[in-house]
């Protein structure tokens, strides 16, 4: 194995819990055992815990069976996307390094290698369709070079409605109940009760690519200097309203030259996908899911067409609101050309050396009574799936290597990213830790938006879209399209 000269050093790797193999039972085999890996949840490689929260916190065990396959000389190979500042695909590293996403999957790796005796391997390529081309290759070749895959919504998606994936539910050993899985991902994803994509602790991507809002402190010393942001989000009255009111007071005309242009700051510095954050902060979503677990066309409503014409009013004002520019959003934060900047939660490290000072906001809600904020989860974060080709006699390993990898994902990866460099190292204030935990509290996930079915939410990006007219006329092919998808998948 090829972390196996660095056994000495696990012993000193800030590994959260000791593992230990206990009996279970099991109605098919009593002689079964179960890897029972306790743990307090953190690990030391992140920033301690109070013993309070570690008190509140019940310890789950990693239930798998006590195996090792180093006889078999395995590899586990995971295909993923290349790193990108918005999305971190990596799932491996080789080596111990400084970087703290590096030396958390290094760990991780080492742990889960040790553990079940095998080796981790990574392969990378372009976020979304070269992925996707190597995992459909893969598949219609059926020669399961890839254990799993993880790619970005709409090309998972894809893999998913073409009949690619694995039903996660009969996957021995992943237990979706775990705390290590992320349970708005695995509640908001399911088709016809099946789970196909999964996220959670196994990887970064999910985390980095959830829309949030940056604000310029010294702007808003400028325009509204008694506003304390901070303090709306926690009294609830952080809306839409009180977004864009303030966005209008910093609007600055920096050349003099008359004209709305990349010289001049604006009140809000955007693209395309501020327009699905808007109306999930709304709690509104173009697909939901029924009762029995099915998704439905839901935006055909009075409710959505009249917070669609206010998102609208937004959008439009580009005296207001920037051009529709990756590249600015990223200059307005770092030239202090903004007083807010939505993007994705990637970006603080970003502008973690910017010399402006910046805070963090959950995204606003649509109106003070809703019950909480939305955290819409960008159309690039990454999902897991199994391939549809794994073989019954290699299910089992699969499940078993993918839940190891979830739960120290849970206890030395997510930790140093989470704790350690994006609450501790990116942020600016203490306060900003308290904003993150918010916008990671409740995370809305759209299938309308990911699968695009009828293309309604290509058509809904436009400030001269009207929603009920495309209702009406998108309608019946949003309804095929998804019940296609669920025709690939045995569900209709």
């Amino acid at each position: 194995m090829k972390k196996r000269l660095f056994t000495l050093f696990l012993a000193f790797c800030l590994i959260a819990a000791p593992v230990v193999f206990a009996a279970c039972n099991d109605s098919a085999d009593d002689d079964e055992t179960t890897a029972a890996v306790e743990g307090d949840g953190t690990g030391d490689t992140a920033a301690d815990t109070s013993d309070e929260t570690e008190a509140e916190t019940v310890a789950e065990e990693l239930e798998i069976p006590d195996v090792n396959y180093e006889d078999e000389d395995y590899t586990f190979t995971i295909l993923t996307n290349t790193d990108l500042s918005y999305s971190y695909g990596s799932m491996d590293f080789d080596e111990p390094s400084d970087d703290l996403r590096e030396q958390a999957l290094y760990e991780r790796s080492i742990a889960v290698e040790e553990l079940l005796g095998i080796t981790i391997e990574m392969t990378q390529a372009s976020l979304g369709e070269s992925v996707y081309n190597l995992f459909k290759t893969d598949v219609d070749s059926g020669t399961a070079v890839y254990a799993i895959t993880l790619n970005n919504m709409s090309y998972s998606c894809t893999a998913v409605g073409s009949g690619y994936c694995y039903v996660i539910d009969e996957v021995p050993y992943i237990d979706l109940d775990k705390s290590w899985w992320n349970a708005d991902c695995t509640e908001q994803l399911a088709l016809g009760g099946n789970h196909y994509m999964i996220s959670g602790d196994i990887a970064l991507s999910d985390k980095e690519c959830i829309w949030m809002v940056y604000y310029m402190k010294d702007v808003l010393e400028e325009v509204a200097a008694d506003v304390d942001l901070y303090q709306m989000v926690r009294d609830g009255t952080w809306t839409w309203d009180a977004m864009y009111s303030l966005a209008q007071l910093a609007v600055f005309d920096n050349n003099a030259n008359g004209e709305r242009d990349s010289a001049d700051r604006y009140g809000i510095t955007t693209h395309s996908e501020n327009w699905p954050a808007f109306w999930q902060s709304a709690g509104l979503k173009l697909i939901s899911i029924d009762s029995d677990g099915y998704p439905y066309v839901s935006w055909g409503t009075d409710e959505f067409f009249a917070m669609f014409e206010d998102i609208k009013t937004i959008m439009g004002d580009t005296d207001t609101v920037s051009p529709d520019s990756d590249s600015f959003i990223k200059t307005s934060v770092l030239q202090c050309q903004t007083l807010f900047a939505t993007e994705v939660v990637a970006h603080m490290n970003t502008y973690r050396d910017s010399e402006y000072d910046f805070g963090i906001l959950p995204f606003p809600k649509y109106t003070e009574e809703q019950d909480r904020y939305y955290s819409y989860v960008a159309v690039s974060s990454c999902v897991c799936v199994i391939p549809i080709t794994t073989s019954d006699s290699d299910i089992e390993r699969v499940g078993i290597i993918t839940e190891a990898l979830a739960y120290y994902g849970q206890q030395i990866l997510t930790p140093a990213y989470y704790e350690v460099q994006l609450q501790s190292r990116f942020s600016r204030d203490p306060q900003d830790a308290e904003m993150l935990d918010i916008v990671f509290e409740y995370r809305s996930y759209d299938m309308g938006v990911f699968f695009n079915w009828g293309s309604a939410y290509s058509s809904l990006q436009s400030a001269t879209a009207n929603p009920a007219t495309l209702y009406a006329s998108l309608n019946k092919s949003i309804t095929k399209a998804m019940e296609k998808s669920l025709q690939k998948l045995g569900l209709y």
